[in-house]
């Protein structure tokens, strides 16, 4: 998960208004009560997640992050929560979760195609899926008394198969990926879709191409010529999913940020069947190119995530202006909470 990566994430966001900031109203009768502090679920692991390597005081002085919402609970924080810890914590934390490292030999090609030396992965404890821990070496820290760079968990990657026949789960997948990233309040970025030989200006459209909330409550748009006038499309992202599944080289890609992190599910066909592929990066633990520093690069990071946030407030209006102006879906209904 390099620098560039992470900008040009934020830098395509186009998102909408949303209903996580709505206000309770208040209550006239005051109430007393004693609330319980309640930990996250990295918080509950208990591992310095900070010290004269990285944190605070150091060239990643901002690593590991913070997410908005640290007490959302899903399959992505969990992945989330595996980020930034010290190789040794990481290998026990693993051990704690019920990870069991795979032998060379049961390595696959359908989740690691180069099978090269030196990357470890693990089965989960149910063997549902693949774990694959990123680590990245701080040599822009000082050396540890054994004379390396110290090594942080900066991204985890999960792999998951599923048949070919069970498509279906790859549509429960997408969206259960959506409902997390709902959970977690972070930006939408782009998604898009493809297949061998697709197309971008037809319809019905085959091509999902779509950039935040918003347009994704709308769909994906396609603008063409009908009897020589000018007449736009819009397609719900899932109707054009549903109808390419299962078509050769299909690839979809969706992807989210918040300041801190990186949020990433690919999918694609293989002989195998599908290929699923999650990474929940933490951005700040990274080398930067030369000639920057983490106090130069996190700022702009802000910023753009604030832009981010006013395009999403912005989308809705933009989108009644237009042309050919979407029906936009509800947030509940497009994420089938209801």
């Amino acid at each position: 998960m390099n620098r560039t990566t992470i900008i040009l994430l934020i830098a395509l966001i186009c998102v909408n208004v949303t209903t996580w900031a709505q206000k309770p109203k208040s209550n006239t009768q005051k109430k007393t009560t004693t609330k319980t502090a309640q930990l996250s679920k990295a918080e509950k692991m208990g591992y310095q997640r900070t010290n004269k390597y990285y944190g605070p005081g150091t060239y990643y002085c901002y690593a590991p992050g913070k997410p908005i919402n640290k007490m959302a609970d899903n399959g992505m924080t969990a992945l989330r929560d595996l980020t930034g810890l010290m190789e040794d914590d990481l290998n026990t934390e693993l051990a704690k979760q019920g990870y069991v490292e795979i032998p060379k030999d049961e390595i696959k090609k359908w989740f690691y195609e180069n099978r090269s030396k030196g990357l470890k992965f693990y089965y989960s404890p149910d063997k549902s899926f693949i774990l694959y821990p990123n680590l990245c070496e701080l040599y822009n820290s000082p050396v540890m008394p054994n004379k390396h760079y110290a090594k942080v968990s900066n991204a985890m990657v999960k792999y998951q198969l599923i048949p070919l026949q069970d498509s279906l789960k790859v549509m429960e997948a997408i969206y259960q990926y959506l409902r997390d990233m709902n959970e977690m309040k972070v930006l939408l970025g782009t998604w898009g879709s493809s297949f061998k030989n697709s197309k971008t200006k037809v319809y019905p459209i085959q091509e999902v191409a779509s950039g935040g909330w918003t347009t994704s409550r709308a769909g994906t748009y396609v603008l063409l010529m009908v009897d020589g006038k000018p007449k736009g499309y819009w397609e719900h992202n899932e109707d054009i999913v549903r109808r390419n599944l299962g078509k050769s080289e299909l690839k979809i890609n969706i992807q989210a940020v918040e300041t801190d992190f990186v949020y990433v599910l690919t999918i694609k066909l293989t002989k195998e069947g599908y290929v699923l592929y999650f990474e929940a990066g933490a951005g700040t633990i990274n080398n930067l190119e030369g000639g920057t520093t983490w106090q130069q690069e996190y700022p702009l990071m802000v910023s753009r995530m604030k832009n981010g946030w006013k395009n999403e407030k912005d989308a809705v209006n933009l989108y009644k202006k237009t042309s050919f102006p979407p029906v936009l879906e509800d947030l509940n209904k497009f994420l089938h909470l209801k």
